[in-house]
């Protein structure tokens, strides 16, 4: 009879179990919707490029790999200088509450770059927790593209011609001295003459001092010109204008996020809901089992 008794209050009571089962269950999962409510979610924005920046010089055409050009502009559009302007003009930082260190790291975080060069279009996209940040973000860095590429090309441009310019130096001021000596020797012989091209010299190459001066002279000028010569495809390929890069699509605010789904969250609160449920309703009905049989 106690065996019955027993086995009658374990069943008895087995409807504790079964409560915080289900209620495990239910609470889990209207939990996990409070959770995905509160969960961080990220918005997802593309703007589009058509972009030109200068060959590579010599190149045989699109290699697949980012050229020097293009890998400079690119690293610069990730710059600090260049994302701190962004953040400043979007007040950011007053917006996120941060500083505007923090606020140019997350901006470079959720930076991405995607240049596809066999189409010359290169695709830029912002990943933020606010739609229109995304949005804003993904536009400031493509309107201010096409800005950075004449700024760099520009830049390196005339740092280029300074480096010309002064590696032909030394052989400009040789040839202007051979200049000056061949002119200082015939005003020595009574003749009055400004040595250049198409003036003849050849009745006064009979004097020594002269002869020794032109051929100077002209040794001069022929090694500049070489210096010309083998610096004139280089000053051609920095003379060749660029095509200019544009916006071909501005971002828009997207609509929907891009992160943690509803059903997961319900589905795995659910699942410790009814965990819990099982264990604490196992041990109070044991309780009450051994407490009133």
């Amino acid at each position: 009879m106690k065996k019955r008794r027993g086995r009658r209050g374990f069943w008895w009571w087995s409807w504790l179990l079964i409560a915080l089962t289900i209620g495990g269950i239910v609470g889990g999962f209207f939990y996990g919707k409070k959770k995905w409510d509160e969960a961080p979610k990220e918005y997802l924005a593309y703007a589009a490029l058509s972009f030109h920046v200068r060959d590579a010089f010599m190149s045989a055409g699109s290699t697949g790999l980012v050229d020097a050009n293009e890998s400079e502009v690119l690293r610069n559009v990730k710059s600090e200088p260049s994302l701190r302007g962004i953040a400043l003009n979007l007040d950011f930082a007053n917006q996120w509450g941060v500083n505007q260190d923090e606020a140019v790291i997350r901006l470079r975080r959720s930076l991405d770059l995607d240049l596809d060069q066999a189409t010359d279009q290169l695709t830029v996209s912002a990943r933020l927790d606010d739609s229109q940040d995304a949005a804003d973000f993904a536009n400031a860095v493509a309107a201010e593209i096409p800005n950075l590429i004449k700024r760099l090309d520009e830049k390196n441009k005339k740092e280029v011609m300074e480096q010309f310019s002064k590696e032909a130096q030394p052989l400009v001021d040789k040839e202007v001295t051979a200049k000056a000596k061949l002119k200082d020797s015939l005003a020595a012989k009574g003749v009055k003459l400004e040595p250049g091209p198409g003036v003849d010299l050849g009745d006064y190459l009979y004097i020594p001092e002269v002869l020794d001066a032109k051929l100077e002279w002209d040794s001069s000028s022929e090694a500049l010109k070489v210096m010309y010569e083998d610096q004139a495809k280089y000053r051609n390929y920095w003379s060749k204008s660029v095509r200019p890069s544009f916006v071909m699509a501005k971002a828009i605010a997207p609509p929907s996020f891009v992160g943690p789904n509803l059903q997961p969250f319900q589905t795995r609160w659910s699942v410790y809901g009814m965990t819990l449920g099982l264990i604490a309703g196992s041990l109070l009905m044991l309780i009450c089992w051994k407490l009133f049989p």
